[in-house]
């Protein structure tokens, strides 16, 4: 029998477990997506040229590579061993960076194990949202910084479109569970912003990016949320195949009933948040 009982409170995407189950489809699938955001987090920086950068909480390396290709070099960390695979995977199918130019570690964003005053930037795409200690995760961002350069941080707004309606289903469907309750870390931008000066970082500014995504079909962003969304990795592991079917069946046919059997576009709107580390006085 499958266990009903609601998941432990302790946020579990702060480690490494859910995204060592999703690290293979999370690559294949949500690169294009999530490229986009980092993009822009690499032009709000203002870099000088040929940087050195850290990024934290890097996954599979989408900031770090779209980076080194640009003539960055890059030190990135995470704490999913199977993300970091795909990272290094992805660095020895890219013939354009040279492999000294990509240094990956496993280790905690809460504690980096770099010098102070060493980057010309710094990054934490989606991660640092998940520390347990996010003031913690800012500080030390701040403090391998060079004076006078910028740290991005992103987190995701409030969701809308066909992920929020899957999270509410969820919700409906199993009402113990926390899905769709609460508020998103850093979702406000006046917390961002807040959580960032009170870290130290002066000209703090959060700038919204939104990016869609098109779906041919329903059963197209149905079968890629269930594959790559890691809340949803968590709950089909402890449900168990039987109740997660049950549950999928029921989601998806809120959703059909909602939005149609498609095309169908899903919304993400992000807040990037950029502060500068002060120049010494």
């Amino acid at each position: 029998m499958a266990d009903t009982t609601p998941p432990n409170p302790a946020n579990p995407l702060a480690g490494p477990h859910v995204w060592n189950l999703i690290s293979e489809n999370y690559t294949n699938g949500l690169l294009p997506f999530f490229e986009h955001f980092s993009r822009e987090a690499l032009r709000l920086a203002e870099l000088p040229p040929s940087p050195l950068l850290a990024d934290v909480a890097c996954g599979p390396g989408t900031l770090s590579l779209m980076a080194a290709l640009e003539g960055a070099r890059v030190k990135a960390l995470d704490v999913s061993p199977e993300m970091l695979e795909q990272f290094r995977r992805r660095v020895a199918e890219s013939p354009l960076i040279p492999p000294d130019r990509v240094e990956i570690l496993e280790g905690d964003g809460q504690n980096l194990p770099w010098k102070d005053e060493t980057f010309d930037g710094a990054f934490s795409m989606f991660g640092l949202i998940f520390f347990p200690d996010r003031a913690a995760g800012f500080k030390e961002l701040k403090r391998v910084l060079k004076p006078g350069r910028r740290a991005v941080v992103s987190s995701w707004a409030p969701r809308t479109g066909p992920f929020a309606l899957v999270l509410e289903s969820i919700a409906e469907l199993l009402p113990g569970y926390p899905f769709g309750k609460g508020k998103a870390p850093l979702g406000d931008p006046d917390e961002m912003a807040g959580e960032m000066r009170a870290a130290g970082f002066r000209d703090v500014a959060v700038h919204r990016v939104e990016h869609s995504e098109r779906f041919a079909s329903l059963d197209a962003f149905w079968k890629r949320t269930q594959s790559t969304a890691a809340p949803l990795a968590l709950l089909r592991e402890k449900l168990g195949r039987e109740e997660w079917e049950r549950v999928s069946r029921g989601v998806h046919d809120r959703l059909r009933d909602a939005v149609g059997e498609g095309p169908l576009e899903s919304p993400g709107l992000a807040n990037l948040g950029v502060g500068v580390k002060p120049s010494a006085t």
